[in-house]
């Protein structure tokens, strides 16, 4: 944790300790922050985890996520522990643990019901949870609201550290953080040239990693249209690695084999860490929204990433460097397992031309920055 490497530099201390509200002369000794599921999700609270230690520069500040998450958080030099939470009796032992370290304010990032049974076992004087219906709200001595329109999650998930007194300011620190060393880089470096896709000399071709699986049907674009995306970037001269996670691998192999150029996919089970080695040797990543996006934003990559509609605004990170394509809203939905959620989920009007050209503007974008630096 704390004494890990990382990317970017742990925050300069600054300043006597923070107290936090309604606690006036009493400093903040133990912070727990909380999103116990989904791993994207996880990434995105990376800036509040640098905001709370900024604001708490000598309070012991701990996160309870899943093994997922915990995984995108090992190594994170602002924390100075993860506890892992799991489904069934492994969450009671959670709770307990939970509660014997006697937070003095807990940050509950998600705020389900579920979630919400871990805040009030911490017993912790402060509880901060996003404001919803039901008994659940009892729970949370402050609530805070997401606010109208779209906004970048990261930029979300500073919002609830106001109410521990901390601003996220007209221009926060958005960057996601995720730490790898240099045996991940090594185990990268040397897979890549295992397959073919290291060139030696001053201008190799790049590495486009295509992610084009997802858990959930509703994100899925389709293996054909991104077959065909694959090939264009082939055609461009970039070497395509189709990456996928566990129990993905079908998806993966379903692309390649509608492709007429080749690609590597098939190259044996990698963990968090190690994909982000990977994708840290990429000059653009391109997929299905979900984790694996965020993995790339994290280590610096750029990205392009097909949404469903109104999706875009709020998992893409402001900028030049990734860009986001939603279906258009129009309806109906020809999508057969959409149901009543057509208008919100279907990817079936977006078009291969216009993903291919968002693709070719981004790539061409990436190896011009590239050769900018060096």
């Amino acid at each position: 944790m704390r004494s890990g490497s990382s990317s970017a530099p742990p925050p300069a201390r600054v300043g006597a300790e923070a107290a936090p509200p309604d606690r006036p002369g009493r400093p903040m000794r133990r912070l727990l922050l909380m999103q116990l599921k989904w791993m994207g999700d996880v990434l995105m609270t990376t800036p509040a985890i640098r905001a709370a230690r900024r604001a708490f520069p000598e309070a012991r500040i701990d996160y309870v996520t899943g093994v997922e998450g915990a995984a995108v958080l090992e190594g994170n030099p602002h924390l100075d522990g993860v506890i892992v939470w799991r489904r069934g009796v492994a969450g009671l032992r959670t709770m307990a643990e939970i509660a014997r370290r006697g937070y003095d304010a807990v940050v509950d990032f998600r705020s389900t019901p579920r979630d919400a049974w871990y805040v009030l076992a911490s017993r912790a004087p402060i509880r901060i949870g996003m404001r919803g219906r039901g008994p659940r709200n009892l729970v949370y001595t402050r609530q805070f609201e997401w606010g109208e329109g779209p906004a970048y999650m990261a930029a979300r998930k500073l919002q609830p550290l106001r109410g521990l007194g901390i601003e996220p300011g007209e221009t926060p620190d958005l960057a996601l953080e995720l730490v790898i060393d240099q045996g991940e880089r090594d185990w990268a470096r040397d897979l890549l040239a295992r397959h073919g896709l290291l060139e030696p000399g001053p201008d190799p071709a790049p590495i486009v990693a295509v992610s084009p699986v997802t858990r959930v049907h509703y994100k899925q674009w389709g293996p054909g249209r991104w077959a065909a995306v694959a090939d264009r970037i082939a055609e461009s001269g970039a070497r395509v690695l189709v990456t996928s996670g566990p129990g993905e691998l079908a998806q993966a192999r379903a692309v390649v084999e509608g492709m007429r150029y080749p690609a590597v996919y098939d190259y044996g089970p990698t963990s968090i860490r190690q994909l982000a080695a990977l994708y840290e040797r990429c000059a653009l990543w391109v997929g299905n929204d979900g984790g694996a996006k965020h993995i790339a934003v994290a280590m610096g990559t750029p990205t392009v990433t097909a949404f469903r509609h109104r999706e875009g605004a709020v998992w893409t990170e402001p900028g030049e460097r990734h860009r986001a394509i939603e279906r258009p809203p129009v309806l109906p939905c020809i999508y057969p397992r959409c149901g009543d959620c057509a208008h919100l989920s279907c990817l079936e009007q977006l078009r291969v031309a216009d993903v291919e050209a968002l693709v070719e503007g981004a790539l061409a974008g990436a190896l011009a920055g590239r050769r900018a630096l060096g």
